[in-house]
């Protein structure tokens, strides 16, 4: 059996048969080389993975005690390579979080509660005697010496009294959704990796590389049902698969989601990893649900100290990454669910310190291009996520300063401009893998910056002003149905956050707002014709690609364009330039000409019921229109 030396391997002599080599490179018959004492060898820490070494009591016994023969070289090898258990982990670093059937957890401290802790325990350890420890010794760990920030957590029951689940939590799910996949859960597990993993990679390397090599009982069991819930949504883009029946997915999330719920009794670090891939998971049909597991999810996060930088932490180098990319995949959801759903974020920007993960520490060790592009696309989303950090206050603050508020937006618009500068050159043009999600998200971005702008002007009561910011806003709007009206096929299989749909009806929201309220014929006439476009466009979509962000925006809006249309005089048809091949539509009755909508009196709620919207006028939200070039 593997296992990892009692103490670290400080250095290795060349061929040095008194200090053996580790299994990975025995097997490979390669050098193994230790250039840093304490760590592990050079071409294990190339691919960042722990150096194991073989027992010495079966080293050289042909035999084992089951049977009379060995296990095959290549299956021990394997076998050994893959064993994830405490005590094969490098002794080097502590492990902070242990596996969730474990009966502790690690929490963090307070910083006025850790600081005092620090400089207790510095005293008794200068007075502890040699032989023992104290009886705190196992409760704090200290994990940096950094005296004005120090880093303490406390060791802490895992489970409720007499909760201790036998089973594990999601086992009796996971076996109901093995049953339903039958023969394919590889296939749906290969789908998790194609289609959701690379474009939002914020589950952990161990997990991964068991997942990949199909060693499910070694993963979380709720894990496993999240990913086997999320690959589902993929069905039919896979080969195989599509030959077969789909299984019912809402059936397959309910299944996942209440192993979700059993895990919280007991949560560990792959409890936020689930919750944070269930929420991105698609189709997103509960808004209720996604909203109280967010908060649950962030102050778990919290709880495990997640907003904290680990990089100075006496941890080993993959948990640091592993706890880097968990925060971030909390932060998205936390500030896209805030702008998406209309409630209050739960992260303040100032009381984190997390720095934006690199595309090197993403990367997997053999990246194809679509998965480099995937994974490069993730890091410039979290960029525009930390910038939404500071846009979101400006949505949500009941008495902002009229005085700075403009100011404020402008300065938030050159850092917009500068986050799109440093987009790679294949961008905006959504021909990459989960470019088309991220560009949406930087249109989305400049609606919501237009927004305040609007109500910045509309607070300090300048009639001019407010005419030409509510044209921005037109604009913005405007654009991002252009966009949608741009991508085909290949765009709408493609990665997508559910949040998407949810900021698309406030895309149309705002452009019926404006066909509505402008005195400019043409351009009402024009926003409606997007409209129409955009809702058949949509549409087409949903049925013929499958795109279930499609579904939620056409039962909040639909009626609401054709009661809109219905109302407004048709016009000529639209230039050439900007008609789009479209998917031929039943032709209603919309040829003959309703009233022109010039009654100023006349609002938007006389046209639409009030009561579909959850979100009112002023909690709304810019970018350019024209979108024959999207990087306007």
């Amino acid at each position: 059996m593997a296992s990892s030396a009692g103490a670290p391997i400080q250095s290795r002599p060349y061929r040095s048969h008194r200090v053996p080599a580790c299994i990975r490179c025995r097997s490979r018959k390669i050098r193994c080389h230790i250039d840093i004492p304490g760590e592990p060898c050079l071409s294990c820490r190339e691919r960042r993975l722990k150096c194991q070494y073989a027992d010495k009591s079966s080293d050289g016994s042909p035999e084992d005690m089951n049977g009379g023969t060995r296990t095959p070289k290549r299956q021990r090898l394997n076998r050994d390579a893959n064993d994830e258990d405490e005590e094969d982990r490098p002794r080097s670093a502590p492990v902070l979080h242990r596996p969730s059937n474990h009966p502790s957890a690690s929490i963090i401290l307070a910083p006025h509660v850790a600081e005092d802790v620090d400089i207790l325990q510095r005293h008794m350890s200068q007075h502890r005697p040699p032989e023992g420890q104290g009886s705190d010794a196992g409760q704090y760990r200290t994990l940096n010496q950094d005296t004005a920030d120090p880093i303490v957590y406390l060791t802490v029951p895992r489970f409720r009294s007499g909760l201790a689940p036998e089973l594990g939590a999601g086992k009796e799910q996971l076996e109901i959704l093995q049953q339903l996949m039958g023969p394919f859960k590889r296939e749906v597990v290969d789908l998790f990796f194609s289609c959701m993993h690379y474009a939002f990679p914020v589950m952990d390397e161990e997990s991964c590389f068991l997942l990949k090599r199909g060693q499910l009982e070694k993963v979380s069991k709720n894990l496993v049902c999240v990913v086997l819930a999320t690959g589902s949504a993929n069905w039919f883009l896979s080969d195989t698969l599509k030959m077969h029946p789909k299984p019912d997915l809402h059936y397959i999330w309910n299944k996942a989601i209440s192993a979700l719920h059993e895990d919280f009794l007991s949560p560990s670090m792959a409890t936020v990893n689930a919750a944070v891939l269930d929420q991105t998971g698609r189709p997103s049909v509960s808004i209720m649900g996604n909203l109280t597991l967010c908060g649950r999810t962030i102050s778990l996060a919290q709880t495990f100290g997640l907003h904290r930088d680990p990089t100075k932490w006496d941890i080993t180098e993959t948990e640091k990454q592993n706890r880097i990319r968990s925060f971030w995949g909390v932060l998205i959801t936390d500030y896209w669910s805030s702008i998406a759903y209309g409630v209050l974020p739960h992260i303040g920007k100032r009381f984190y310190d997390v720095p934006l993960p690199t595309i090197e520490s993403l990367m997997p060790i053999r990246a194809t291009p679509a998965q480099r592009c995937a994974t490069v696309s993730f890091v410039h989303l979290c960029a525009l996520t930390e910038l939404l950090g500071d846009i979101l206050p400006l949505v949500y603050e009941i008495n902002p300063n009229r005085a700075t508020l403009s100011d404020t937006v402008a300065t938030l618009k050159v850092q917009l401009k500068k986050l799109e500068d440093q987009l790679p050159d294949w961008l905006p043009l959504p021909n990459k893998p989960g470019t088309s999600n991220l560009w949406f998200c930087f249109l989305s971005v400049r609606l919501l910056l237009s927004r305040v702008n609007l109500r910045a002007a509309v607070l300090a009561d300048e009639p001019a002003l407010k005419k030409s910011r509510f044209d921005e806003l037109r604009q913005a709007s405007t654009a991002i149905l252009d966009y949608i009206c741009f991508l085909g096929q290949s765009q709408f299989q493609d990665f997508w956050l559910p949040y998407a749909t949810h900021l698309l009806v406030h895309a149309v929201t705002v452009s019926l707002r404006c066909a509505v309220e402008t005195p400019n014929v043409e351009q009402r006439m024009a926003l409606v014709s997007t409209l129409e476009r955009f809702i058949a466009h949509i549409q087409h979509a949903r049925d013929n690609y499958d795109w279930d962000i499609a579904g939620y925006t056409l039962e909040r809006c639909s009626e609401s364009v054709t009661k809109i249309a219905s109302l407004t005089t048709r016009g000529s048809a639209p230039p050439p330039e900007a008609i789009l091949v479209m998917p031929e539509r039943p032709d209603p009755e919309d040829a003959h000409t309703g009233p022109v909508i010039d009654d100023a009196s006349l609002l938007l709620s006389d046209l639409l019921d009030p009561n579909a919207f959850d979100f009112s006028w002023e909690a709304l939200w810019n970018t350019p229109s024209g979108m024959t070039n999207f990087a306007l």
